[in-house]
């Protein structure tokens, strides 16, 4: 998710590019033509010299898709199980997901820790520095993996119960959480490539290894739950062998095309120049992961009370919400090698111009996506979830999609931290996202009931949005310091 050349290419005005709608290959045809360059060199180019608004729908709009696919991905292992298991095994699948938050909130820990370090080291131009980072980022993951395996599977029954597993239910989610543990360290290690990847430029090669994957979760889905009949556990093997497959096309690509790139043991380091800002860097993201699950398991025991109706509205409502959500997500993430390159570089100019551009892009996306959901809200809430939701989901989701253009602010900000290197601005905006989270609904359940309940969502971006202003000017704006070594 290698190198630093100088290219040789005129830097180009921001202003000038903001009419650029092309696809992600649209837009590196047309700069191959313009420009001159070879395949090798397209990602440093993008990174280096591109104009901003170019760069960063090169580096989103893959992203956003790659994004796509993961959601069809989950819809895919939805149906398979759906059609061919049981209502047991399908029910497995929502009691596992606290494991799969766990799973990739310690992924998010190594991958996006050493690949913004690995973003700003090719900016400042110390690629010597880099097979360290890649190594540790890659045997980290794998050894956390095993460890996590080995303590999930040591404890999977009480894990089961306290999932709330029971009865009929209880043996397919127990089958299913043993599969996803012993799955965990190619899983780790498959998000670590794929942020590697990304962080040298190469974002199309990036969404390439997540279709690759879904292609191959689709075969195995065939196989296991449609053929073999192993429901919910057959999709947690299906799990494992995808994360295998985009394994051998990451390694396959970064040791063709990067020289950057180790997975040697013999630059394996635990010093502290790797260790501190990787690790505070990426427990910004773990806690960001940690708090999905969390705070998914707090809201369905709150709004329980409130009867099926008020349940399935929250859930219809959030995947409604996803695609201005996804593609916000695509810009921020996309962003993040963009900065940290650009920080890297000391090139506080185009670091400025790709923040403002990015603020425009994200915000921007959000409201042009979020606003067609709001005025035909009743027509997709009853093509998404039927009559008998409408009365609850309009408020859920006319709450929800207010929350959207703050919920983009909040994840570019987070991102700019993250690529810039500061892990605990990045951090305290995490985990303020969960607290403001945590007060306000509980708060707004108790004063108000279920408006309140409704609401805390936006009323927690708004707070997380306040802070992480806040934050950006404490921690010196745009202002540039050298790539930190300690």
């Amino acid at each position: 998710m290698p190198q630093a050349e100088h290219l040789g290419v005129p830097e180009t005005q921001v202003a000038g590019d903001t009419a650029s709608t092309a696809s992600a290959d649209e837009l590196s045809r047309e700069v191959l033509h313009q420009n001159n360059l070879s395949e090798d060199s397209r990602n440093i180019y993008f990174l280096k010299d591109a104009p901003v608004m170019r760069a960063l729908l090169a580096l989103g709009i893959p992203m956003a898709t790659g994004l796509a696919i993961t959601a069809i991905y989950n819809v895919v292992n939805s149906y398979f199980v759906g059609h061919f298991g049981t209502v047991e095994d399908l029910a497995a699948l929502i009691f596992g997901f606290p494991v799969v938050g766990v799973i990739t909130a310690l992924a998010g820990l190594f991958g996006v820790g050493a690949s913004t370090l690995t973003a700003r080291l090719l900016g400042e131009g110390n690629t010597a520095r880099i097979p360290a980072v890649t190594s540790f980022a890659v045997y980290a993951s794998l050894i956390f993996g095993v460890g996590l395996a080995v303590a999930g599977i040591f404890f999977v029954d009480p894990l089961t119960r306290l999932m709330g597993a029971g009865g009929a239910t209880y043996e397919p989610t127990r089958w299913f959480v043993t599969v996803l543990f012993l799955g965990a360290p190619p899983w780790m290690c498959m998000f670590t490539l794929e942020q590697l990847v990304r962080a040298e430029g190469y974002a199309k090669q990036s969404m390439y290894g997540l279709l690759w994957g879904v292609l191959a979760n689709l075969v195995l889905d065939v196989l296991l739950i449609g053929v073999f009949r192993m429901g919910a556990a057959g999709s947690g093997w299906a799990l494992m062998g995808t994360n295998v497959a985009c394994i051998i096309y990451y390694m396959l690509f970064l040791t063709a095309k990067s020289k950057n790139f180790s997975w040697s043991l013999k630059d394996f380091t635990l010093s502290a120049d790797v260790l501190k800002p990787v690790l505070s860097v990426g427990s910004s993201q773990m806690v960001s992961s940690l708090f999905l699950v969390v705070s998914a398991l707090v809201l369905n025991n709150l709004a329980v009370k409130y009867g099926d109706a008020a349940v399935a509205s929250f859930g219809v409502s959030i995947r409604l919400i996803m695609v201005p959500q996804t593609l916000c997500t695509g810009i921020c993430m996309g962003s993040i090698p963009l900065f940290a390159y650009t920080y890297g570089a000391g090139n506080r100019e185009r670091l400025r111009a790709a923040l403002k551009v990015a603020v425009l892009l994200s915000v921007g996306t959000s409201a042009v996506f979020s606003i067609p959901v709001w005025v035909f809200r009743d027509w997709a809430l009853y093509l998404a979830g039927g009559p008998s939701i409408i009365t609850t989901g309009d408020q859920v989701l006319t709450a929800l999609l207010f929350s959207t253009v703050f919920y983009a602010l909040v994840m570019l900000l987070v991102a700019w931290f993250q690529a810039c290197g500061k892990g605990v601005a990045a951090v305290v905006l995490t985990a303020s996202v969960g607290v403001f989270f945590f007060i306000t609904v509980f708060a707004g359940d108790t004063l108000f009931g279920f408006t309140g309940l409704t609401w805390a969502f936006p009323v927690t971006q708004m707070g997380s949005c306040a802070l992480g202003v806040a934050l950006f000017w404490a921690s010196g704006r745009t202002r540039i310091r050298r790539c930190e070594k300690a």
